[in-house]
């Protein structure tokens, strides 16, 4: 058997019923992609959006809980015994100790001068003030990957 080789009307014939096939899958292709695209976009506005918008609610009210229920009383009862401390080393009397009567009358003055005392008090509201900071960055930081901007198409 002989194979003969087509002609080249025969080749132009082939080559354009295989582009119109390949035109019509390509078209199919569009459609099917648009169709899963209006689906994905149903999805993530019935689904996706409220359970993210949900998780991010409770991570801010778990946060703002944290902040109020502890970090702010850890706070002020730092400062408070700083306070307390700073006002003995001065030998006045605490401001606690005014308001409960538990001072006594009279403490005798402490010459004015640069202590440890000060130093320490210092340093100790530096790290006060360091550790507030990192726990902001820290309950801020982790909504990022929760956030969704909202689609108002």
């Amino acid at each position: 058997m002989a194979s003969r080789k087509p002609t080249a009307k025969e080749l132009r014939r082939d080559a354009d019923r295989l582009l119109r096939q390949q035109r019509e899958v390509l078209a199919q292709a569009g459609t099917v992609l648009r169709a899963a695209g209006r689906e994905a976009g149903r999805y993530a506005q019935d689904d996706l959006y409220p359970r993210v918008a949900e998780g991010t609610r409770r991570t801010a009210r778990s946060a703002r809980d944290r902040l109020v229920g502890e970090v702010i009383p850890s706070i002020a009862s730092v400062v408070e015994s700083t306070m307390s401390v700073v006002d003995s080393a001065r030998g006045k009397q605490s401001l606690l100790g005014r308001a409960l009567g538990s001072a006594p009358a009279r403490a005798l003055p402490v010459a004015a001068k640069a202590g440890a005392g000060k130093y320490i008090a210092i340093g100790l509201g530096v790290a006060v003030a360091l550790g507030v900071g990192y726990v902001i960055y820290q309950t801020f930081r982790a909504d990022d990957e929760l956030w969704v901007e909202e689609n108002l198409d």
